[in-house]
Parts: structure tokens; C-alpha cells; sequence
């Protein structure tokens, strides 16, 4: 009853499983800084057309989104990195290749 609430009210918006990247073949993990000539807001369709990105964000700061890449090897993220040249109005990336996760804490409703 509970659950059935929060969804109603838009607090919980899917149920997952927690899958092992790793297992999947997806062991590389790079977080990217996606420098751009213009405004990215409406980019979001290209960010979403490469599947390797997991999530894509509108941020603040030197950057105008800071994206997530999972892979499976490093040749293939610099795949991705070629790729996000192509979309229009991106003019650079910094790439963050993660060694270790710690943790990776879920969102819960109280």
C-alpha cells in the first residue's frame, strides 16, 4: 500500500534491478565534462541516441553537461568521445576514468 502510494505520487518513478556492469561487459566507467560553443538544453536527443551514455546532465560551471559512460573497454570510450563530437555545438570533453568504486547509494523515500 505503501509503494502504491509513492507512486501515485510521483516519488517512486520506476522499480529497477541492480545489475553488475561488469558482469555485462561494461566494466570501464568514465564520467564526462562536455565543454559547448552553445547552449546543450536541447541536446538531450543526442546525448540519449548513444547508447553507452547512461545519464546525461545539465550542469553549472566550466562545463555545460557532465555525462555518464559505461563500457567495455577504453577503446570503446574513446568511441564515445568521438562521438560526442559530433553532436552539434559540443567543442571538448574532459574524461574522468573511475579505478574504484566505493559505493554508489540509491535514493530512498522515507
Amino acid at each position: 500500500d505503501r509503494v502504491r502510494k509513492l507512486r501515485e505520487r510521483g516519488v517512486i518513478r520506476r522499480t529497477t534491478v541492480e545489475v553488475d556492469p561488469a558482469a555485462l561487459g561494461r566494466g570501464v566507467l568514465a564520467f564526462v565534462m562536455v565543454d559547448s560553443s552553445a547552449w546543450m538544453g536541447e541536446a538531450s536527443e543526442s546525448f540519449a541516441a548513444i547508447p553507452e551514455i547512461q545519464e546525461a546532465h545539465v550542469i553549472a560551471g566550466t562545463a555545460s553537461v557532465l555525462v555518464k559512460v559505461r563500457t567495455a573497454t577504453t577503446e570503446q570510450l574513446q568511441d564515445v568521445l568521438r562521438r560526442l563530437y559530433e553532436i552539434e555545438g559540443v567543442s571538448g570533453t574532459h574524461a574522468t576514468v573511475v579505478l574504484e568504486t566505493f559505493f554508489e547509494r540509491p535514493v530512498h523515500a522515507d
